[in-house]
């Protein structure tokens, strides 16, 4: 009897004295981890038309933490004849995907039209070192320069140079691209060697910046859908010697997803946290995208777009202006996801003033329209962090000093200069006014910006997630 009275008088085990698991932060508990990796193949795989859209869609296993940086692996071939087919530097193999999508069960989570186009941008968050020494083997990003020093005294470097890891050709005056590097079509030998890369899923799912999906605690399918561009003109871009509009292909065999499941402790360490945890709640945040189609006489009369997001606790938001078709597809450097600058005169300075501001609640965020270039480049790096763009990169001024080399195309078929200078103008802004109203947010606009087509606008904005008892709602904060 007294053994028994013992027994009974031990203390139940604290399930407050479990870490946080979900939070992606330091673990105040040294616990045993370990890792299972899963390779799993699609589910659903559409490859898409020449015209219309390609889709994927893979289904998890609900077992332990999912890894955020888990990865989508994705290849490319040309359907013929094309060899020297390439991506581009700035988003890599992320220009194919159109639209992500993460759901549980019948919720969306996080969903993106035109992801590649606010991938860009966070793209520029990522140093030329980085680009060059480790994303160009992994995502197929490799927007990293290097100085073009003088031919006549090789001391003097007065202009800069994409940066491919190879050497340029003085005498063909080109820069090449390692060949494993390029696509080539021309035979099932040539299409087996396509290099295969790899996406984030912390950079398709801003949810996964900050948390870990605990899938063994969710009593529904947790699906990833990925919508991919089409087949013509939109996944590569065309080398030297290349023909127009041929096919690309994703090849199959190669599509995975990789994920990686966490399992905590030695013990009962996960159990009791789900008992401790059978009601919860974080946040996170979404983007959502406004597109507009407008042009050049529209812009510099001025325009007043409306963002929407009525109600909702809008953190920040990001535009950047696309040209015309023509000049953005795959007879250029970087490809559909550009954003033009204004126009400049012959002594690099702006041509006519631009003037940019964003209204909200009945007052603008700033106090006088920002009209100029500096300041814009100012604004973005306080909403974004610091992007690694040069001044010409982002409005073409300061080209008179130097800018990129005229002596060595790219591929021998791109004048650095003319598709890189200028491209990056991106227009980002953290909002200060609290939630919005009921009028939502209007994005005010003047300027004289060549070839302009499409004005897309991403709006970041705060959701909850709640998981109960195995099952999940989502709302807007």
């Amino acid at each position: 009897m007294s053994s028994d009275s013992s027994m009974g008088s031990m203390p139940e085990p604290q399930l407050s004295s479990i870490p946080n698991f979900i939070r992606l932060e330091q673990i105040p508990v040294n616990y045993i981890q370990k890792v299972e990796s899963d390779l799993l193949e699609p589910v659903v795989f559409n490859q898409g038309t020449d015209t219309t859209d390609g889709f994927t869609r893979f289904t998890l296993q609900n077992k332990g933490f999912l890894h955020s940086n888990s990865k989508i692996f994705v290849s490319l071939q040309p359907d013929a004849t094309n060899v020297n087919m390439f991506l581009p530097p700035h988003v890599g193999i992320g220009q194919i995907i159109k639209k992500a999508v993460l759901k549980i069960g019948n919720k969306t989570l996080n969903e993106l039209d035109s992801w590649a186009g606010l991938h860009a941008v966070k793209s520029s968050l990522i140093a030329n070192e980085v680009n060059a020494e480790r994303e160009i083997y992994t995502s197929g990003r490799w927007m990293s320069k290097m100085f073009n020093y003088n031919l006549s005294d090789n001391v003097n470097a007065d202009t800069v140079s994409l940066y491919t890891g190879m050497e340029p050709n003085i005498d063909a005056t080109t820069l090449p691209l390692p060949n494993w590097f390029k696509c080539d079509g021309t035979s099932a030998a040539k299409k087996a060697e396509c290099p295969s890369f790899s996406i984030d899923l912390s950079d398709l799912f801003p949810f996964l910046k900050v948390n870990q999906l605990p899938l063994y605690m969710i009593n529904e399918p947790v699906n990833i859908e990925l919508t991919f561009q089409p087949k013509k003109l939109y996944r590569l871009q065309r080398g030297h010697g290349d023909t127009a509009d041929v096919a690309v292909s994703i090849d199959r065999n190669e599509l995975k997803f990789c994920a990686d499941y966490i399992f905590y402790g030695a013990g009962d360490e996960m159990e009791r946290y789900r008992m401790a945890n059978q009601d919860m709640s974080f946040t996170f945040v979404d983007y959502r995208l406004v597109e507009r189609s407008t042009g050049q006489v529209a812009v510099e009369s001025g325009i007043i777009q409306n963002l929407g997001m009525a109600n909702r606790q809008v953190s920040r938001i990001v535009a950047t202006l696309a040209p015309i078709s023509t000049s953005n597809n795959e007879s250029t450097i970087l490809g559909q996801y550009q954003s033009i600058a204004p126009f400049v005169t012959s002594d690099g300075v702006q041509s006519a003033t631009t003037r940019y501001n964003v209204r909200y609640n009945d007052r603008f965020e700033f106090t006088s329209d920002i009209d100029n270039p500096a300041r814009l480049f100012s604004v973005l790096t306080e909403s974004e962090g610091v992007p690694y763009l040069s001044r010409f990169d982002y409005s073409e001024q300061g080209t008179i000093a130097g800018g990129y080399t005229s002596q060595y195309n790219l591929e021998n078929t791109y004048d650095q200069g003319t598709h890189l200078e200028g491209q990056f103008f991106y227009l980002g802004t953290r909002l200060t006014n609290g939630r919005v109203g009921q009028r939502g947010i209007e994005l005010h606009l003047t300027g004289s910006f060549p070839n302009l087509d499409l004005i897309r606008c991403y709006c970041e904005y705060l959701r909850v997630a709640r998981l109960s008892n195995g099952y999940t709602e989502v709302f807007n904060a």
